[in-house]
Parts: structure tokens; C-alpha cells; sequence
């Protein structure tokens, strides 16, 4: 039997999310915004881990931020697990978010090449798995890893060596598509690579370089808008978790976003 969670304990874990996001921290009432909760319920919670130690809160600013006592606990799991690993716990999250499966990916030449997926429970079979690729310029994740591109480069890129596109794409407008993934951070596709597959994707950056792509897999026989939402919602957080850890490591991101780096988890 499933248990109820804890109010007050899922309170002070959803704060510690969300001060994950971000070096910049939030206020009391941008805090009570994003937990949907009144401010009169998060000041005690604030003030208590405040005391703790576990966040700081600047009085010039009024913006709290991850504490000492939190980055030393961090810093002991941090060196307990890889980066890999980190990456697979935040994707099954991520999953559990959304009730259906994460894929990642990276760019090899002109396809995307996915490296690691989580499942749901009823998550359903299609090609964004673990060794399998994909023309990048068509689906979600390929437009997150060519969000950079110009126009010319990805002429190049496509049409080098006699390459040619499928028929139905017009290289020029999922270049558009990827400017504005580029600007939202986020990218769609309904049906381009696989019959009702949708899906929507972030590009996962380190020192502003795009190094892979993070999707939710939307089967289209159970979308709708408030599913597209939620994940739409949920990737900005996730991404900016491994973001930050990324941007900690000593490991070799070739070796990170590898198919042999996900290999034994």
C-alpha cells in the first residue's frame, strides 16, 4: 500500500529542489509561488533550516540559497557516486515526475546517438533507446543539439558528401525551430521520427556548449495538455541539476556522455 507523503517533510525537500536550480536563490514570495503554498506555511520551514544552517538567507537581497550544512552533506554524496550515476537518479525522477520514460542523447555526426533512457511502469517501446539513433534535425532531442547551429552550418553538416533529407523535411524551417529551442530551451516533436511518439526535450549545456539533450517520451495515445505541461515544467528543473553538477567535475565529458559511461548502472 502506497503511503501518503509527509506535508511538512515534502515542503522542506521541494525547497531544497528548487534552491538546487539556482546560484542566485529565491525570495520568500517566489518561493511560495513556485510550491503553489501560502507564505505564512514556508516562513517557520524557512527560518528553521535558516537556523540550521542547511540555507543562507541574504539580508540585502532577502534571497535564501543553499547553505553550508547542505553543500558539506552534498559534497559526501557527490564524491559517493559518479556523474552518471547522478545523471540516472535525476532522470528516474524525472520520470517519476511525469509517469513516462527519459531519454538522453548526444550529437555523433549528423544523428542523435541515445545513450541512456528510464522507464515507467507502462512506459511503451520505440527507438529512443540505449544505442539506437536518429536523424538529428527531425526529432526533439536533435533539435536541442543542433540549437546552435547556423543555417549554413547545418547545410554543411546534412549535405556533405552527397547527404540528402527526407522528402518531407525542409531544412530551413526545423532550423527555425531550432533558433527558438534555442531562445525556450525547449523543443517538440509529434510524430516526425516514430507514428505516435511525441516528445519534449532540453538541451543540457556546460560552459554554454550544448553536450547532450534531455527528453520526456510522450506516447500520443495519452497526452494531453496538462501531461505536456508537467513535463514541460519538469525538465527546466532537472537540467539545471545536472548543469550544475556538471559544471563541478573533474570527468571527462566525452566519457560522461558515452554509451559505455552508462553501461553498468
Amino acid at each position: 500500500m502506497a503511503q501518503t507523503p509527509h506535508r511538512s517533510t515534502s515542503r522542506v525537500l521541494d525547497i531544497f529542489d528548487l534552491l538546487s536550480t539556482t546560484m542566485e536563490g529565491f525570495t520568500l514570495t517566489e518561493i511560495a509561488q513556485a510550491l503553489q503554498s501560502p507564505k505564512s506555511s514556508i516562513l517557520p520551514i524557512l527560518q528553521t533550516m535558516a537556523s540550521r544552517n542547511y540555507i543562507d538567507l541574504d539580508y540585502r537581497t532577502n534571497r535564501y540559497t543553499i547553505g553550508i550544512n547542505l553543500f558539506c552533506a552534498g559534497s559526501i554524496y557527490h564524491n559517493k557516486i559518479s556523474i552518471n550515476r547522478f545523471i540516472d537518479l535525476e532522470m528516474q525522477q524525472l520520470t517519476r515526475r511525469t509517469d513516462e520514460a527519459c531519454c538522453l542523447g548526444t550529437l555523433e555526426g549528423d544523428h542523435v546517438l541515445f545513450l541512456h533512457r528510464t522507464d515507467a511502469p507502462d512506459a511503451i517501446s520505440c527507438h529512443k533507446s540505449p544505442g539506437q539513433t536518429e536523424l538529428a534535425c527531425l526529432g526533439a532531442v536533435g533539435k536541442c543539439l543542433l540549437c546552435d547551429y547556423k543555417l549554413d552550418e547545418l547545410t554543411e553538416l546534412f549535405f556533405k558528401d552527397g547527404g540528402r533529407l527526407p522528402p518531407q523535411l525542409n531544412l530551413y524551417r526545423a532550423h527555425i525551430q531550432m533558433e527558438e529551442t534555442r531562445i525556450t530551451n525547449l523543443a517538440y516533436e509529434y510524430g516526425e521520427v516514430e507514428p505516435g511518439i511525441q516528445c519534449v526535450a532540453s538541451p543540457i549545456r556546460v560552459q554554454d556548449r550544448v553536450v547532450a539533450a534531455l527528453g520526456v517520451i510522450l506516447p500520443s495515445f495519452r497526452v494531453n495538455p496538462e501531461k505536456a505541461m508537467t513535463a514541460a515544467k519538469a525538465l527546466p528543473v532537472s537540467i539545471q541539476k545536472i548543469e550544475n553538477i556538471l559544471s563541478t567535475t573533474d570527468e571527462s565529458l566525452d566519457e560522461v556522455f558515452s554509451l559505455n559511461g552508462f553501461k553498468n548502472l
